[in-house]
Formats: C-alpha cells, structure tokens, sequence
C-alpha cells in the first residue's frame, strides 16, 4: 500500500502551499456545516529555527505568534506530544473579517519551501473543514482510487469488496459510510440512493468507480452495452461465464496505468479492465503496454514483427526499462536534443532547490536552453527547482518528437485493441441529495477514438519530482 506515498504527491505542501495560491490571488476556501473559512496565510515556528529548545519555549512562541499576527480565535490544536518543538499556524478569515486559526504541532520543521506538511486530507480528517467548489482537489484530499481503498497486487474476492476496505482515518466518515454503502449497493443490486452522497458525486464516480466496475462485472448488477458479447468472446473459450469469475486484483501502482484492476480467468489468464467515469480516463502509462506485449508475444506478433512500428517500440521500451528522470534524459540525447555532458549536469542538478539563473555555465548550452525555451515556470514559486524545471523541458520536447513519428497513433491503437481487456464506464444518478451508481457501460471490443498523443506535462513539472513517466493520452 502506498497511500501515505499519494498523500504526499497530492499536498504539494499541504496548506503551505494552499496559502501560496491565496498570495498568487486564489480564494481557497473550506467549509464544515454553514461555516465557510477563506483561507488567508500559513506561519510555522519558530521561524528562524528548525526547532525550539523546550516544549515551554514552544508554547510561549506559539503564545508571542498569535498576538503578533491579531490574536486569531483558535478553532483546532492537535494533540501536543513531549516531543513537540515546532508548529504550523493556518489562519482562516470569515466573511465578517474574523480571523480563526488551527494548530499543528510537529517534532520540527524540515528544510525547504514546506516545512511542516499539513496535507488537505489530514486537515479535513482532523478538523472536519473541506475545500469547497474544488472537484480536483476533493479527488486529492479523499484519494478513493482501489489502491488506497483496498490491499493491492493480491486477489481478493470481487463480490465481497466491501468487507475488504482498508480503514482509512483520514477520510471524514460520512465518506467512510458512503462508500461502503454505495459498492454494498452494487454488489446486492440495490438500487437505492445513498442519502448525502450527491455531495461527493463526481469523485464517486470517477475514482470509487474504478473499485465498483468488478463488482458489477462479475454480479450482473446495473451492467449494460456490451456485457454479453464480451463474455461470449472472452469467457466462453475458457468454459467462464461472468459470474464463475470470483477473484480481482488492484495494481498498487494505481494511477497512471493501462488498466484498473484485473479479474482472475484462471492460472495463467486475467481479465483486464480499463474503468471510466462518463468523460473518459486520463493519461495510461506507456511502461502498461510494453508489460502487456512482453506477457503475450504471440497475440502482439503481428505489431511487434510489423517494420514500420521498430521505431516506436525501440523508443516505449526505453522510457519503460528506465526511470522517470533518466528515460528522458537518455531519449533526448539519442535524438539529439542535448549532449551527454548536458544529461550529467541536469542529474547533478536536480533537486537541489536551485532557483533560476540561465546565466550558470551548465544552462547556457542550447540543449539547455531549449528545454526552458520549452516549459514555462512561476520562477517566484517557492517549491520551483531549476533541475526540476529543465527535466520537464526536455521531457516535453521528448514527447513533441514522438508525436512526430508517422506510426505512432498506429502502434497505440493496434496494442491497445489487441489487448485482453474491457472498458466500463460507471454512471452515478443523482436524485436530490442522494446518488447510487446507476450503470456500468460495458464496451467491446474496446473502441479508442480520437487520436493518440504522447504527453509529458502530466507527471513533469517545475515544481516537484516527476510523478510518473512519459505517457500517452487519447
């Protein structure tokens, strides 16, 4: 399980950097029953220290900092530990103009632009306030994709999901209730709407939609389009029907890749399910289809023997075989966009909290030079990284050159409907404040419209490590 991974992913900061969109002009608000806060600044302290000598010298700092910034009404203190020396303060304001704060304390503060990560799922656990009128950012503080609901990369019983939850303290527990009862929905054929739930719709249905899409599978329940000639051409071969099929799987990698879970045909077969709210899914992983070439070799002959995919498949299986930050670097050189002494000074580089300066004898080479030429930054933002930033520079002129390569959108679509795989899209119904999950669209043979782009501007940014690796978006 890597939930604690994906909470730091999705903070970028936590409320730190909450506060840092509010200095750029954003109005970030939280709400809890009819209170709405606007978010107005963040202080951790001591501010000159790591931390206080004393656990008395962090309760007078705490004291001296409250009155130093108007005596704000405190609404929230977390638990104060002996090991205390250091803490966070993140002042609210209401639309009276009363400031509120919520305190945080820590052992100490780190180094760098987030000294003490307050992340947005752990403040609503703790204090019960939610960001408002901010879909993405739900989708971050609730993370309710499989891998943070249920134990990954093991078969589990796909029509007893609901007794497999992980417990999650994070999550507020109308949350808790609600998704338990909506997937209990789905796996007895209720149709019943979970009251409150309408609240929460988009991010059921796009991330809790990804664990309800098995259940539906193998029960039969709310399924509709082409359930039945997918079993037919899928499960009839193997003497399977829908409902013999007992045991899925949730790749604990979770976001990025080709498929959403598996369902277990037998030994050596898995049933591959690509789950989709109404609007269609996101960028997959490149690395998803070289594993799903090289488990079947026979199926993907006619791709892998065909000359005018060589190309494509020499360059995916670079960017699979390597890491996010070296697949880039080792691409750009073989195409020319930088030198090799350029790729040792972007490693030796990279992460080190540079801010920028194309002035620095190692950015001033035309490889380098492109590469910010390429990728805009807020050079102000406190968490910008000039290796940061140059990485994602080339990985973006990386993937402007695979766009480029005549086969591309090819070579995708004929890996990808050769595929042992289903898509479903789930569809929520709304009926006042209540939802339920009221279909799952089953469509096959999977049908891939549009045209295939390989993009990079989703995992590489500025700001942090790359997220993930060069991936392509249909």
């Amino acid at each position: 399980m890597r939930f604690s991974e994906f909470k730091i992913i999705e903070s970028q900061g936590g409320l730190i950097r909450r506060s840092q969109e509010v200095r750029a002009g954003k109005t970030v608000t939280f709400t809890k029953d009819d209170l709405s806060l606007n978010l107005k600044d963040t202080v951790a302290i001591p501010i000159n220290e790591f931390e206080y000598e004393t656990i008395e010298d962090l309760e007078q700092g705490l004291k001296d900092t409250l009155a130093q910034i108007g005596n704000p009404t405190p609404l929230y203190y977390s638990k104060l530990l002996s090991t205390h020396r250091a803490a966070l303060i993140v002042i609210f304001t209401d639309a009276n103009g009363i400031d509120y704060a919520f305190i945080k304390y820590a052992k100490q503060k780190k180094a760098g632009a987030f000294p003490i990560l307050w992340s947005n799922s752990e403040f609503t656990s703790e204090t019960g306030y939610l960001q408002a009128n901010n879909k993405i950012a739900e989708r971050a503080q609730f993370n309710l994709k499989p891998n943070a609901l249920f134990q990954t990369d093991v078969y589990l019983n796909a029509a007893d999901l609901t007794s497999n939850i992980l417990q999650r303290t994070d999550l507020p527990q109308e949350v808790s209730e609600q998704i338990k009862q909506l997937l209990n929905n789905v796996t007895q054929g209720i149709d019943q709407p979970v009251p409150g739930a309408e609240k929460y719709m988009t991010t059921y249905e796009i991330d809790l939609g990804e664990s309800a899409a098995p259940i539906a599978l193998v029960t039969g329940n709310f399924v509709g389009g082409n359930y039945k000639e997918a079993e037919d051409a899928l499960l009839a071969p193997l003497g399977l029907t829908w409902q013999s099929i007992q045991a899925v799987l949730f790749p604990g990698a979770g976001a990025n890749q080709l498929y959403d879970s598996y369902l277990q045909l037998n030994k050596e077969t898995t049933l591959k399910v690509s789950s989709k709210d109404k609007k269609g899914g996101a960028a997959a992983a490149v690395t998803g289809l070289v594993k799903e070439i090289e488990k079947n070799p026979e199926r993907f002959s006619g791709i892998t023997d065909n000359e005018d995919f060589q190309e494509v498949l020499q360059v995916i299986k670079i960017i699979a075989d390597n890491s996010s930050v070296n697949g880039p670097l080792i691409l750009a050189e073989q195409f020319g966009f930088i030198t090799e002494v350029d790729k040792d000074n972007v490693l030796a580089n990279f992460g080190k909290g540079l801010k920028y300066n194309p002035n620095l004898p190692w950015a001033r080479t035309p490889g380098i030079k492109a590469a910010f030429q390429r990728k805009g930054a807020i050079f102000q933002d406190p968490a910008y990284d000039m290796g940061f930033h140059v990485l994602a520079g080339i990985a973006e002129l990386v993937s402007d050159k695979l766009n480029q390569f005549k086969n591309i959108d090819k070579f995708f679509k004929a890996v990808l409907e050769r595929s042992t795989m289903v898509q479903v899209k789930a569809r929520m119904q709304k009926k006042g404040d209540a939802a339920l999950f009221s279909n799952f669209t089953v469509i096959y043979p999977p049908v891939f419209t549009g045209k295939v782009k390989v993009v990079s501007n989703n995992n590489y940014m500025a700001t942090r490590k790359p997220i993930g690796k060069i991936s392509f978006k249909i």
